[in-house]
């Protein structure tokens, strides 16, 4: 491989001049730096740009993400603004703003959750007279009652309106398959795996063909709706007992009938896939629709049957709780439907299988966690994963430990999006260690995680996929493809707000995007390390651009090679650093830190933007200087945009 010769030019005259123009545009440092690099390279900022037509659309494309690939660098300020759009113990806000985004390119309006007639919400709350006597109680289980017995169902069906019932069955059966995975395919031989292949490609061309009849936004609608609702209701019961206005056992008294005198399920909150807990150690198993536990050490064995499609509302005060899942579908999984696993209190611990966990498969699944040290674990679409859907996990305090296989922990696949919002504490995320990449490597594992954009190319366009992370020392692990990385017209975002954090990834990650798609990791402070392989912090392939944004602190880069700001295949990668005493490594200097290789006739773009702090370099980079690499457009720049005073200590 030829030498990557590069040319350095100090930078004392060029910078004196610079920044108070910075001042004067009151720009961020990082569009200062971006435009600053791009004139030196002949370029401009907006030069990062795709069109919606650079490929065949589709009828799944979301808007969001076709006009972030016009502006590609705008994907920073979308990770900024997601930061802000969570309000501690109003999950129904970061919904609706996710929602909002899961609007389809060329989708003219939206429906809105079925709408129920007064008297059909007076006739069934006239039909189940209520057993326990508190009001609050009362009105919550009748804001439930409507929304599981009416409106969610209704809302599934103009969902699903324009299907047959055999095209409703395909989508928990062959649909499902093409995302599920085995461990028996690390032993299948090469006719086998192509096989398998062929079967998943002729479901995916099956599906495209009635897809599109598939209207996702009432049942997400209905399901935010709900979470409203019942948040509310429930914010009304906590705040009555932290008074002590209400007592436990006000709130728990009964009317004194037996309920089974008058015949099973006659009474509110007594029928058939209904429970009421009690503040002892209480034990559920089962398919249920809705479960209020006021407190507790409880255990919840949990299974859905998808051929019966039903919302499902879990809601625990306090406790150290135990939720598994006995099967797909559970524990916050809305399939076909609106799920949600609400916990008020306790370190608790959910263990679930796929498709669970803050999963929205056709529908809107949320688990919401207020506070505890909490470990979610889970194989496949879990821990905040959308398929034309919503699924949430939002986690306001505590340390909490996220182990997941593929397709999780912050996912979005077609129509989908799915995040992760955890407010606080020292976290722990691994996705990967399951399923083999036995296309590329014997020895590493698929992740598809942890800020994850998938689409199926080239029929379906994928969806958004987003880790927020506030504060604490975080680590994340994974292997191939993860943490703020995408594949073909979908967007994988992370953002974390502070902390010494810790990425290890080991090829297409850290802000890594490839086919015609997003990737953007957004650090704001601390000191942090990232380690990976190739395809790396900041890396864009195939009319893709990935970034990676550290704002603060003393951090540490090591790549192999296509990493550090590299542009591939008309790609774009950006790496921004605003400050901080940082160290860069690159093993092969031809590819990284400044590079975009010549293809199909014009070339790629590498940005590598450094802006203050006495950096180390091993590759092209130098402190103090700028540098072209010989490609079509890469370089790169270490300067001191704000340096310090001079005459500090002089009186």
């Amino acid at each position: 491989m030829k030498t990557c010769l590069f040319t350095a030019i100090a930078v004392v005259c060029l910078v004196a001049g610079s920044t108070p123009a910075q001042e004067k545009n009151d720009q961020s440092p990082e569009q200062f730096g971006l435009e600053h690099l791009s004139a030196y390279l002949g370029l401009k900022p907006s030069d990062i740009s795709y069109r919606s037509d650079y490929t065949e659309p589709d009828s799944f494309r979301l808007a969001t993400v076709a006009n972030l690939m016009a502006s590609p660098l705008g994907m920073i300020d979308y990770a900024d603004n997601l930061k802000k759009a969570h309000i501690n113990r109003q999950p129904e806000i970061l919904s609706g703003y996710l929602f909002d985004d899961l609007r389809t390119e060329y989708q003219a309006g939206r429906k809105r959750a079925y709408h129920p007639s007064v008297k059909e919400l007076t006739d069934l709350q006239n039909k189940y007279p209520p057993y326990y006597t508190n009001h609050s109680l009362s009105v919550l289980m009748n804001r439930a009652l409507g929304y599981l017995d009416i409106i969610l169902p209704r809302s599934t069906e103009m969902m699903l309106a324009g299907l047959s019932n055999e095209q409703r069955s395909f989508l928990t059966d062959e649909f499902k398959q093409i995302i599920e995975s085995s461990v028996k395919e690390e032993f299948m031989s090469a006719e086998e795996l192509e096989a398998l292949e062929n079967r998943e490609e002729k479901y995916t061309e099956e599906f495209v063909k009635f897809g599109g009849l598939i209207d996702k936004d009432p049942i997400i609608s209905a399901g935010i709706d709900c979470l409203r609702d019942v948040m509310l209701e429930v914010k009304a019961i906590r705040r009555e007992l932290s008074s002590g206005r209400l007592t436990m056992e006000n709130l728990l008294a009964t009317t004194g009938t037996s309920p089974g005198s008058s015949g099973e399920g006659v009474y509110l909150g007594m029928q058939a896939r209904w429970a009421i807990g009690s503040m002892e150690a209480d034990y559920y198993s089962g398919d249920y629709e809705f479960i209020f536990d006021p407190g507790g050490d409880d255990v919840y064995d949990l299974s859905y049957d998808p051929d019966d499609p039903h919302g499902v509302i879990i809601i625990d005060l306090s406790g150290d709780d135990r939720y598994r899942a006995m099967t797909d579908f559970t524990l916050g999984s809305g399939c076909l439907s609106a799920g949600m696993l609400l916990d008020f209190g306790g370190n608790d611990r959910y263990d679930g299988k796929s498709f669970g966990v803050g999963s929205g498969f056709f529908g809107f699944g949320v688990l919401y966690d207020a506070s505890g040290e909490d470990r979610f674990d889970g194989d496949t679409h879990v821990q905040g994963a959308g398929s034309f859907g919503l699924g949430l996990v939002i986690d306001e305090g505590g340390r909490d430990i996220y182990n997941a296989a593929l397709f999780s922990q912050g996912f979005g696949f077609v129509e989908g999006g799915g995040i992760i919002y955890d407010s606080d504490g020292a976290d722990s995320y691994y996705a990967g260690g399951k399923y083999k990449d036995h296309l590329r490597y014997e020895d590493h594992y698929l992740s598809l995680s942890q800020g994850f954009g998938y689409g199926l190319r080239p029929w379906m366009s994928g969806g958004i996929g987003a880790i927020i992370d506030l504060k604490g020392n975080d680590a994340y692990y994974a292997d191939i493809f993860a943490q703020a990385c995408s594949y073909w017209w979908s967007l994988g975002v992370i953002l974390d707000s502070s902390g010494n954090d810790n990425y290890q990834c080991f090829q297409y990650g850290q802000g890594a995007a490839t086919h015609m798609s997003l990737g953007v990791l957004v650090e704001n402070s601390g000191n942090d390390v990232y380690f990976g392989k190739g395809l790396m912090q900041g890396c864009g392939h195939d009319y893709s651009c990935g970034l990676i944004l550290d704002r603060f602190g003393n951090d540490t880069y090591t790549a192999y090679d296509l990493s550090q700001a590299a542009g591939s295949a008309n790609g774009a990668g950006v790496l921004i650093d605003n400050n901080g005493d940082d160290r860069y490594f690159s093993k092969n200097k031809a590819n990284t830190q400044g590079y975009g290789n010549p293809r199909r006739s014009f070339g790629s773009i590498g940005l590598f933007i450094d802006l203050g702090g006495n950096d180390q370099y091993s590759g092209n980079g130098k402190n103090d200087y700028y540098w072209k690499t010989p490609s079509k457009w890469g370089g790169g720049l270490d300067i001191e945009l704000n340096p310090p005073d001079s005459t500090e200590g002089e009186k």
